[in-house]
């Protein structure tokens, strides 16, 4: 055998050996994201940061078994599982891009901080029992903080106010509001109307003092709480029939025949707590409409849904009261219908 065969041999095995290597590092990756998502599924009473830094430990777990390129097996065991649980109708496809922001940092990190420890880290043994420390340390985290969390009625409490002048009467723009249907035109901006709930239309029952809001994915049915005549008016959801898309917003662990929300499930990412209207008159004889929003957040870390949730809540609210306006400056309908920014 000569020295060029010898120097061959350990070479064709590496280009065997490493394709091995990745496909069980992506393996065991997906092994654990399926088993970590399942125990917190088991453990966590809402979407809490145990949920969202589970993938931290699927990324440090691929960075322990992937010997090259550990950061990019990360981020495709992470599609992959994503792509499992949309699959699977556990989770939609537009909370994962709401969410990805957020998990593809905290796997990079993952891969990055156990692919520097693989270093001093050698043998199957030391490897297997440090996979089983992570999935443990996850675990236990999740089953913790499940025990910690607060219930939904103690979560934290956001408001989003607007305000808009219309030029017309404050009897003019309650009447609009109240005594005939509100409908709204659907072209609303993309980044609102990305699997989200968008409001169509409002009616107001005048003899039982309900209300019901028609949205693009279903009916919210709700009841008066405060009225007072062309100034203030304010209504409580209580109970929804929802019908969303397929494979867009999906409760955690959970699987609807409607692919999507499901009457208990509205309120796993926040909490309505209720809505209000108030109408200033002014002196040039316009009004000053005010639209409030209360809700409760289930969603943490809080730096970055509080702030998501919040920017895409007063921007929904500031466009329906531009629509508003513009439908009641342009109302000379009388079809019992009150449509905003358009025909119905």
């Amino acid at each position: 055998m000569t020295n060029t065969d010898v120097t061959a041999r350990p070479e064709h095995r590496d280009v065997i050996r490493m394709p091995g290597r990745t496909g069980l590092a992506l393996a065991i990756g997906l092994l654990s994201a399926v088993s970590l998502y399942c125990t917190g599924m088991a453990f966590e009473k809402s979407y809490q940061p145990a949920i969202f830094c589970s993938p931290f430990f699927v990324g440090a777990i691929v960075g322990l078994f992937s010997i090259e390129h550990p950061v990019r097996t990360a981020f495709i065991t992470l599609m992959a599982a994503l792509g499992i649980a949309i699959v699977t109708l556990h989770e939609g496809v537009v909370c994962c891009l709401f969410a990805l922001p957020l998990l593809i940092p905290v796997t990079i990190l993952g891969a990055l901080c156990t692919s520097t420890i693989r270093r001093y880290v050698r043998g199957r043994n030391a490897r297997a029992v440090l996979w089983s420390l992570l999935m443990l340390t996850a675990v236990t985290w999740q089953s913790i903080e499940g025990q910690r969390d607060r219930p939904p009625w103690d979560h934290p409490v956001h408001r989003a106010v607007s305000t808009i002048v219309i030029p017309a009467s404050p009897d003019r723009v309650f009447g609009a509001l109240t005594t005939r249907d509100l409908v709204v035109r659907s072209d609303w901006p993309w980044f609102l109307r990305l699997g989200l709930p968008m409001p169509i239309r409002l009616h107001f029952d005048p003899e039982d003092m309900s209300v019901t809001g028609t949205f693009s994915s279903g009916v919210a049915h709700g009841h008066v709480t405060l009225w007072d005549f062309d100034r203030t008016f304010e209504y409580e959801i209580d109970r929804y029939e929802m019908q969303d898309l397929p494979f867009h917003i999906t409760r955690l662990g959970r699987r609807s025949s409607a692919y999507g929300f499901r009457p208990d499930d509205v309120k796993d990412w926040l909490t309505i707590e209720r809505t209000r209207y108030d109408l200033v008159p002014l002196p040039t004889g316009a009004t000053e409409l005010r639209r409030e929003i209360v809700w409760r957040r289930h969603l943490a870390p809080a730096f970055y849904f509080s702030w998501l949730q919040q920017t895409i809540i007063q921007r929904g609210q500031d466009r329906l009261l531009a629509l508003i306006r513009e439908r009641v400056v342009d109302d000379g309908r009388d079809d019992g219908a009150l449509v905003a920014g358009g025909k119905p």
